[in-house]
């Protein structure tokens, strides 16, 4: 298994174009991301399976947002990577992991993006209540998933308009093993402010997608950034729910096609992709 401060690393190769380094969302792994990097075959695509996620560690004790962030940091170093994406509370990471970069990204896209400490939408807080009362009775099961995918909140509802997309995200969360449950570790994430001083430190050139049917609270999100981010761009898809980069991918493709190729670089390397002692064979997995 190729990863990173115990966190699994998938790659996808592809042209000289650059490098790209995606975080996904909550209970989801790297693997949502195949029909979007196939539909951009000019870049290299890493994808980071964040902790208790996918094949990845625990989180490490005592393991907030900026620590987090900052091993991301060095994850994209390591790789080369010039350019980051995230969705939903990966934005979240996302936009901390710019922030903690000392050299920063040509390019970060965001997609239906949370802040932590900002915007919290009632029917998502009264879930993640449902949730732990239904751990500490039952333990990880699929009754868990079925909890998570309801609606509202409307997390998923978006993506219920399109099955087989659907079916996906369900076998996905299966796999989830909600070890984050025990001691309330994911608090330590979303408890962190990001506060517009810190969004303002972005030096990268910032695209946000947001589907113009998601959550109040995340489009809020959006507009806090957009006005914070000194170099931002903000696109909304019609008729698209939460998930925006998984619901629209050809749409999201296009869009980050152009955002990239506008200041994409030259990759080195082609033989590899060297992190640490380790090197990323250039193939999908």
């Amino acid at each position: 298994m190729i990863e990173f401060d115990g966190m699994k690393l998938h790659t996808q190769p592809g042209g000289d174009a650059g490098r790209v380094l995606w975080i996904h969302g909550y209970t989801l792994d790297s693997t949502i991301w195949k029909p979007l990097w196939n539909r951009l075959p000019r870049w290299t695509h890493i994808g980071v399976d964040l902790p208790a996620h996918g094949q990845s560690r625990e989180f490490h004790q005592g393991e907030g947002l900026r620590e987090l962030a900052r091993s991301l940091a060095r994850l994209a170093d390591d790789i080369g990577a010039t350019h980051l994406v995230g969705m939903s509370f990966g934005a979240m990471v996302a936009l901390q992991t710019a922030v903690e970069k000392q050299e920063p990204f040509a390019t970060v896209t965001l997609g239906s993006p949370a802040i932590a400490g900002g915007p919290i939408d009632p029917h998502a807080a009264a879930q993640n209540r449902k949730l732990i009362r239904l751990y500490q009775e039952r333990g990880a099961g699929p009754w868990m998933r079925d909890q998570w995918m309801s609606w509202p909140p409307d997390i998923f509802k978006g993506a219920a308009q399109h099955p087989n997309i659907f079916e996906e995200l369900r076998e996905v969360v299966l796999r989830h093993r909600w070890t984050e449950m025990d001691g309330m570790k994911m608090d330590r994430l979303a408890n962190f402010r990001q506060t517009p001083e810190i969004v303002a430190k972005l030096r990268s050139r910032v695209l946000l997608l947001v589907g113009e049917d998601d959550m109040p609270a995340f489009k809020r999100s959006a507009e806090l950034i957009r006005r914070s981010a000194p170099r931002s761009e903000r696109v909304y898809f019609p008729r698209c729910g939460h998930l925006s980069l998984i619901e629209f991918p050809a749409e999201s493709a296009e869009c980050m096609n152009r955002h990239w190729s506008s200041s994409s670089l030259s990759i080195g390397e082609p033989n590899g992709i060297t992190t640490g002692n380790q090197t990323l064979p250039l193939s999908a997995g």
